[in-house]
């Protein structure tokens, strides 16, 4: 499998949307990819891209493009020019429910399944079920340590909150503080606990934040935001 760069992409209509490869998900050799905070859905879309350019004439690759197009399609009324659209949250969620089980059921013991599993686990969150959003996360967790797995251990510790969870998730946030990944690095890591600390502890989420605002970039403006929201001390 070819390596993608942004320069294979810069015709794509979508390219100034993602803005980073993502080899991880096809199981290439990591690059040193910070996302910080950045949305999981440039994830997402990057990596639907990916494996409809390089393999589309593959079956498992262009089921899992598909699911991604329809997580990430537009709701509206509006015609958007070729985008997939949904008139409602709820029709686009079961549809990508559908799809992404579908490529579990068919393609069980790839790659693909594992990220279908992960973005199952998101999508059950969204519609707030957080049974069945863990269920389908920790599947995932449980295998071997990489960047798939980081995601969604995030995205457990969220789960976590919304159940009233907040020792567990302050758990996967050391963690992955711990044990960084390409797609949860320590900042982003550090960033969700101050997140979490923001209503819990706010004198440690304001000792962690003010740690995290000396670093350059995007890190700092996120740790600033969060800070401001915290007031005065």
């Amino acid at each position: 499998m070819d390596r993608i760069t942004r320069k294979s992409l810069k015709d794509d209509r979508f390219a100034a949307e993602v803005g980073h490869s993502v080899e991880y998900l096809a199981g290439h050799r990591s690059q040193t990819l910070r996302w910080g905070g950045a949305g999981l859905a440039v994830v997402a879309l990057a990596a639907g891209i990916f494996f409809y350019r390089q393999h589309r004439q593959t079956g498992v690759h262009r089921a899992l493009y598909k699911a991604l197009e329809t997580h990430h399609a537009i709701v509206t009324d509006e015609d958007r020019g070729g985008r997939v659209t949904f008139k409602t949250e709820a029709e686009k969620n079961n549809k990508a429910l559908r799809e992404f089980e579908a490529l579990v059921k068919d393609f069980p013991r790839t790659n693909e399944a594992r990220i279908a599993r992960y973005y199952l686990g998101l999508v059950y969150r969204d519609m707030d079920k957080p049974a069945e959003a863990q269920k389908q996360l920790e599947q995932v967790v449980a295998e071997k340590q990489d960047n798939v797995v980081a995601l969604a251990r995030l995205a457990l510790a969220d789960v976590h909150l919304a159940q009233g969870k907040g020792d567990e998730a302050r758990k996967i946030y050391e963690f992955l503080i711990k044990n960084p990944t390409d797609t949860v690095s320590e900042s982003r890591a550090q960033l969700a606990m101050a997140r979490y600390l923001q209503k819990n502890n706010p004198a440690e989420a304001r000792q962690l934040l003010n740690d995290l605002i000396k670093r350059p970039g995007s890190v700092s403006a996120a740790a600033g935001m969060i800070l401001r929201d915290l007031g005065p001390q």
